[in-house]
């Protein structure tokens, strides 16, 4: 018998995303604002908050399932990957990742995802 391959995170994708507003799919939390509104503010479901040009946030579970736990940001090796297509591979396919991406000519994306035990539970470390 073959091995199978973790199952990836779903992913769903925003064109003209700058505008968009979101909101946690488990517990309703705005987390993501319209462009130019207000920052992230992350909830107990957020895995990671990202853009192209670095990760935000990132959450316990995030870190773990990563193998980057203790790695600052700004060491992190993605080699020849962009932050995208890294996160691309969370491997579980509880997490759900909305790529927001800007209109030409910038094409720059910002990445925001969620996962029902992002953070571990209470009394848990």
């Amino acid at each position: 018998m073959g091995t199978r391959e973790p199952k990836k995170a779903q992913r769903i994708e925003y064109c003209d995303g700058e505008v968009q507003e979101l909101h946690c799919p488990f517990c309703g939390q705005l987390v993501k604002p319209a462009e130019g509104e207000m920052e992230f503010t992350p909830c107990a479901h957020t895995l990671f908050i990202a853009h192209d040009e670095g990760i935000e946030y990132r959450s316990p579970l995030f870190d773990l399932r990563m193998d980057i736990e203790g790695v600052d940001p700004d060491d992190l090796d993605l080699g020849e990957e962009s932050i995208d297509s890294w996160t691309d591979t969370f491997p579980d396919a509880l997490a759900i990742k909305f790529a927001f991406y800007a209109p030409s000519p910038s094409f720059m994306g910002t990445y925001v995802a969620f996962h029902p035990y992002a953070q571990p539970p209470a009394g848990v470390e």
